[in-house]
């Protein structure tokens, strides 16, 4: 059927709803010469205080979006705030909530940046952060063998684009030169080169490729910080995300090796993965603890769950789909539980998700209230605002998009059976849609714009049948995050709605 007046009646609520109110920052870009970047995004809920912070979320993010007049081309702010840069650990963290927005070109543009500047000159690294004058950031560049780098960013921006392609169908990001030369280098030489494989990772030299004689580098030893923590209470040797990140790529880079259809060499990835899986599992899982450790000491002791200034990256391990076990992954929500309040901003961002994920829709809630409030004083650090939004997306509406089938999925999580929560104008693959939920039982979904597309849509819990439009059919199930969903799969033609739901009212 085509989308009715109620449906329509019931988004259009959201148009009138309030607002809320990586180095050292730089002059603020005025933006008299840009044009203004907009999204069409819309979001309504009986929950008025996530509509205020998506509100909030929305306009903050696009604050941070510019066109391309500057030399770089378009590209959005992630590091600092007014650092008037981007870098590849905050790029990758932030894409898909920019994807949402409709930052498309910004996406495309800034990981393209990435993969062109990959070089054996500088030992297979890329330019950590670059600005919008399309150098390297100086406050983390002096020159190709004395600059600042993670290491786990090669791994992140690999995984990161195999899940923009997941959402927009681009096959540029699977096929493009520049991307396959920079995932073929990233999983292969610089993992040999920087010794990052499960072989040689524990007995790697922490300095390797950094000149000890040199006393007037600028960065030292910090062009190869084997984790995204730079803190910690002694020398850093090995952070648990470095493995994690390597999971995440191998197994990203697998698939789209199969979906090229190169399947041998897809194996061979995959195989790669499962690999430094068990590696993880066996090395970083103290089982006597039971509890993961996070960081390796030069004294050979580790830390495990940390707050305070020195905080453990142990999200990350959630980040990169990187535990396969339910009941690890259960303990690790129950000790972020604990210590939300002591966590910094940027971590802070990261966690929402896993709480959605995994049966907390109200504690979700209150991270995303708590992380857009007047009262966060670093809620301006652009990670916070174009995560919310993948947050309120893919979290609270459970809407995930699979490429290569043409497929998007939502699953209900509201907090309260009475609640209820609309998104409008969604950007996927070459599709808008619309998305409405009331309560866990009831779905809608609209095809806005676009081709024909397969609509997945998931209930929690486990029921025999479902209701398309009235008409009751038998249904599937399926398990995610140990968790029991039901669904029935349609195809939403352009202009169509459809109405999903448990009951047959």
């Amino acid at each position: 059927m085509k989308f009715n007046q109620e449906y329509k009646t019931f988004l259009l609520l959201s148009i009138g709803t309030a607002v809320i109110g990586c180095g050292n920052p730089t002059k603020k870009i005025t933006k008299k010469d840009e044009k203004t970047i907009t999204s069409s995004l819309k979001f309504n809920a009986s929950n008025q205080e996530l509509v205020s912070a998506f509100d909030w979320a929305k306009a903050k993010a696009l604050s941070f979006a510019h066109d391309d007049t500057d030399p770089v081309g378009y590209w959005y702010e992630a590091a600092l705030p007014n650092r008037e840069a981007f870098c590849m650990r905050d790029v990758s963290h932030q894409t898909i909530g920019a994807e949402i927005l409709g930052l498309s070109e910004h996406n495309y543009n800034m990981f393209s940046k990435f993969a062109q500047n990959i070089s054996k000159e500088m030992d297979y690294c890329s330019y950590w952060e670059i600005n919008r004058h399309d150098k390297p950031a100086p406050v983390d560049y002096e020159n190709d063998k004395d600059f600042w780098y993670n290491l786990p960013a090669n791994f992140d921006v690999t995984y990161n684009a195999y899940r923009l392609y997941n959402w927009t169908g681009n096959k540029a990001y699977i096929e493009n030169p520049d991307f396959i030369n920079f995932y073929e280098l990233s999983l292969n030489e610089y993992v040999d080169h920087w010794n990052l494989g499960l072989d040689q990772v524990l007995d790697r030299d922490r300095s390797m490729h950094t000149d000890k004689n040199n006393k007037d580098s600028k960065f030292g030893n910090k062009r190869g910080i084997p984790t995204y923590n730079e803190g910690g209470r002694g020398e850093t040797l090995l952070g648990i995300d470095m493995t994690a990140s390597l999971v995440a790529a191998y197994k990203a880079y697998s698939e789209m090796l199969a979906v090229r259809g190169e399947l041998d060499k897809s194996k061979k990835y995959k195989e790669k993965a499962q690999q430094e899986q068990e590696f993880l599992d066996e090395y970083w899982w103290d089982t006597e603890k039971q509890a993961y450790r996070s960081i390796l000491y030069a004294d050979n002791t580790f830390d495990y769950f940390m707050v305070g200034d020195n905080q453990a990256f142990s999200h990350y391990l959630y980040y990169f789909d990187a535990i396969p076990d339910q009941e690890k992954v259960n303990g690790l929500v129950t000790d972020y539980t604990l210590n939300f309040d002591k966590l910094i901003v940027e971590l802070k961002s990261y966690l929402p998700i896993m709480f959605y994920e995994n049966g907390d829709a109200g504690m979700a809630n209150t991270m995303i209230i708590d992380l857009c409030s007047s009262n966060n004083h670093r809620r301006d650090y652009p990670e916070n605002s174009y995560t919310i939004i993948e947050h309120l997306t893919r979290g609270l509406m459970g809407i995930n998009v699979n490429a290569a089938s043409n497929t998007f999925s939502t699953l209900p999580r509201m907090e309260k059976n009475e609640d209820w929560a609309a998104m409008k104008n969604i950007p996927i693959l070459s599709n808008k849609i619309g998305v409405t939920h009331k309560g866990n039982s009831k779905s809608i979904a609209v095809n806005l714009s676009g081709i024909a597309i397969q609509w997945s849509a998931q209930f929690p819990g486990e029921h025999e049948f479902l209701y398309v439009n009235g008409e009751k059919i038998k249904s599937m199930q399926g398990k995610a995050h140990g968790r029991l969903y039901s669904y029935a799969s349609v195809e939403l033609e352009e202009g169509e709605e459809i109405i999903v739901s448990v009951n047959p009212s």
